[in-house]
């Protein structure tokens, strides 16, 4: 009894004091700086210059010995009272790898990107290229060219050789300033520590899409747990990774970036972390043109999540909503400075057949050809038009359940990322637009009965892998 007493006003063990926030921040600092020795010491690093700057990283000893630094002023601060740099790190894998979020995803992820290749590899020996195609050959081999479809070749452009701009050429012609630098940008940093060849941008490309793939879900778990069922969460992340255009979460495309931006801005900014909020919404900003209209649904977040007697919004929620626009015109501005108009990469847009025609343009155009034709006539004249036709009819069908039963930030998402599109370009790659508007599937998995679940994810799946089908033999999918 009296040692139990004495122990009541004594310190608690070691392991139990909270470690720091910046011995938290060392830790991962010092296994992501001896991650790279490893990289290094295997790829034989990389030298670059950048005008009068020589970069080189190739011996791994340097980041090494910096990582080595790190741990020794870590333990040396914080020593006898809280757990190493082995333990913390242990505890924070295991923890993550045990997580509900992140086991589903990764679950989710494996299960389905392995088909989605499969399906694109055999599709090209059994079906064989689209007549007139002209595929990226870069390989000897059809399994290694397989990553290198339509816009990968643009994206990885930029990231081995950076922009260009043709004056001469101008709006008509296309231009790589319109492939925004947030994407490129990370397949460069990850191909420069895997050699800088051109086997590490494509590979490590795909690398990057199916990794951040996984980290996308792992963020649209949280979010549907905020609504849903955990049966229905899970539900949810199926049904996004079947989705008949969800085929892009592994192409060296941006849908997978875009994902992980969205969702992780959502996820922060509702729960009140501002500051990772606004991280995200610059990285989205910085991902595609039309990142920055997040803004408007992060604006309806802050509204929605005020607290009661406020009539104004702090200036830290202001700020955190407006951060997708900072992105655009961080790249805007570098633009101004290449081309003499920060607003070039929206005018490139032409090239690609992306000009205004208004969303009644498109409507009564399909309208007329059905009513004079028929359904099935125009399904067979226009089989292209009408998938990607029906990737907008379902994610326009979850607006008004989700502003009704959900969160009318999460309808302004939809309607803000797909209208404007549709009235800039039609339906050309408005499939593709809609994969990456999660809140659809959260009213999807809530909306369809247990008994049915598995039904519609598979028929999601089946489309999925002749949309994969399509796509790798190089036809116009979008």
């Amino acid at each position: 009894m009296l040692r139990r007493m004495s122990e009541v006003g004594s310190a608690p063990p070691a392991a139990t004091v909270p470690l720091p926030r910046w011995a938290r921040a060392a830790d991962f600092a010092a296994l992501a700086l001896a991650f790279v020795a490893a990289i290094v010491a295997m790829s034989g690093g990389f030298r670059l210059r950048l005008g009068d700057w020589r970069l080189a990283l190739t011996s791994p000893y340097r980041p090494l010995l910096i990582a080595l630094a790190i741990g020794v002023a870590r333990h040396a601060l914080t020593f006898t009272r809280h757990e190493s740099i082995a333990g913390h790190l242990w505890v924070s894998v295991r923890a993550l790898m045990r997580s509900t979020p992140f086991a589903t995803a990764a679950t989710v992820a494996m299960a389905t990107r392995p088909v989605v290749f499969l399906a694109g590899y055999l599709a090209v020996f059994m079906f064989g290229y689209a007549p007139g195609a002209q595929p990226f050959q870069d390989f000897d081999s059809e399994l290694l060219n397989l990553p290198l479809r339509w816009d990968a070749g643009w994206y990885l452009q930029v990231a081995r050789e950076g922009y260009e701009y043709r004056a001469r050429v101008g709006a008509t012609g296309q231009q790589n300033i319109v492939f925004f630098p947030a994407f490129p940008t990370t397949i460069r940093t990850v191909a420069l520590l895997l050699g800088n060849n051109h086997p590490a941008y494509v590979f490590g490309g795909t690398a990057i899409s199916l990794l951040l793939f996984v980290l996308g879900l792992t963020y649209v778990y949280h979010l549907a747990r905020e609504h849903l069922a955990p049966d229905e969460s899970a539900t949810a992340l199926w049904m996004l990774a079947a989705y008949p255009f969800a085929l892009f979460y592994g192409a060296i495309y941006t849908e997978s970036l875009f994902l992980v931006g969205a969702a992780g801005a959502f996820y922060h900014f509702r729960r009140g972390e501002l500051g990772r909020a606004a991280l995200w919404g610059v990285i989205v900003g910085l991902t595609r043109p039309n990142g920055f209209f997040l803004c408007v649904p992060l604006a309806i977040c802050a509204l929605e999540r005020r607290p009661a007697g406020e009539r104004w919004l702090s200036l830290k929620a202001m700020a955190a909503a407006a951060a997708p626009v900072g992105g655009v015109l961080l790249y805007s501005l570098y633009i101004w400075r290449v081309t003499g108009n920060p607003l070039a990469w929206a005018a490139g847009h032409a090239a690609w057949g992306r000009t205004y025609q208004g969303l009644s343009t498109l409507i009564t155009q399909r309208y007329r050809i059905i009513t004079e034709s028929g359904l099935p006539s125009y399904v067979g004249h226009e089989p292209y038009d009408f998938l990607n036709a029906m990737g907008v009819l379902f994610v326009l069908a979850a607006v008004w359940p989700l502003a009704r039963r959900f969160s009318i930030a999460y309808a302004a998402f939809i309607l803000i990322n797909i209208l404007p599109p549709l009235s800039a370009g039609g339906l050309m790659s408005a499939g593709r637009f809609s994969s990456v508007l999660f809140p659809a599937f959260f009213w999807f998995a809530s909306a369809v009965p247990a008994a049915h679940r598995m039904g519609w994810i598979a028929a999601f799946a089946a489309f999925e892998a002749f949309n994969a089908a399509l796509f790798y033999t190089w036809r116009p999918l979008f």
